[in-house]
């Protein structure tokens, strides 16, 4: 895949972004490796899109872990847990390949930066409060030693 330099080539690997479950790394690297020159209007709407096109990534793999992480406690099967985790701090990552564009106001990155950390570390420690929570009631070692796990995974 090429690196998008045009509005329509940006709104192309957005709607990538939007519509597979699971898009490749090799889109992220055309995405880091992407420029745009355009006037102040098409440059706006551009970071719109940046802006849904990060929070949709981030709407999907919030998604899939829920569902895998309830699925896990439902079947009792807590074991892979940091595997799930891990997969959502790669998620993470990857939704934050704006903070590599650097035709980009510094001022939006940043700002969209903090937004997305703030989320998703919001997220991801009430995520580990309810596990406690869980693994205080129903006094399972095996849910203990996954929180163990996931407490070394730092996602930022």
């Amino acid at each position: 895949m090429t690196a998008p330099s045009t509005y329509q080539e940006w709104l192309t690997c957005f709607d990538i972004i939007k519509n597979e479950a699971n898009p490749d790394g090799e889109l992220f690297e055309a995405l880091c490796a992407g420029s745009f020159s355009g006037s102040e209007i098409t440059a706006a709407a551009l970071q719109r899109q940046i802006v849904a096109a990060v929070n949709g990534l981030l709407d999907k793999g919030v998604k899939r872990f829920t569902r895998r992480l309830n699925e896990c406690l439902a079947f009792n099967e807590i074991s892979g847990a940091d595997m799930l985790f891990k997969r959502l701090k790669s998620n993470v990552r990857r939704a934050m390949f704006f903070t590599r564009l650097e035709f980009l106001p510094e001022s939006f990155v940043s700002e969209l930066e903090d937004s997305v950390k703030a989320e998703m570390s919001g997220f991801w420690e009430d995520t580990l409060r309810f596990l406690r929570e869980q693994s205080l009631e129903a006094g399972d070692p095996g849910l203990e030693d996954a929180l163990f796990a996931i407490k070394r995974i730092s996602l930022f």
